[in-house]
């Protein structure tokens, strides 16, 4: 994991061009790095099992209909911390994701997104 001061690597997994393309812009801003941004739990999957490690991750509750439930799971075996960006209610997370899932709730700002990371970072 990259000490506080340094900047991150950062994957973003999510499947709507344009909320990607806002997350990836608002994370470059802060100076991170970013992996991706990918749409799909393959080919997220794929980039951590090439090595790709990133320092944390945003991923996307659903991706092209498909639950990311798998790749959270993942990345919990990988020791890679992460948040869920979606519009859900945490309570309907709970169940897939666990009790103690990180949420960053749509639509995006640049607030909640550096505010989740930092809260990821820092524990």
């Amino acid at each position: 994991m990259a000490s506080e001061n340094s900047k991150l690597r950062i994957l973003v997994v999510e499947d709507e061009f344009l909320v990607a393309a806002e997350i990836v812009a608002i994370l470059e801003d802060a100076g991170h790095t970013v992996v991706g941004p990918v749409g799909s739990v393959d080919t997220a999957t794929a980039l951590l099992r090439d090595g790709d490690m990133p320092d944390l991750a945003v991923i996307d509750v659903n991706l092209r209909g498909r639950s990311a439930a798998p790749l959270a799971r993942r990345m919990n075996d990988l020791g890679v911390p992460f948040c869920v960006c979606t519009g859900y209610r945490l309570s309907d997370l709970r169940a897939s994701f666990g009790d103690d899932v990180t949420t960053l709730q749509k639509p995006v700002t640049p607030e909640n997104l550096l505010r989740t990371i930092h809260l990821i970072r820092n524990g």
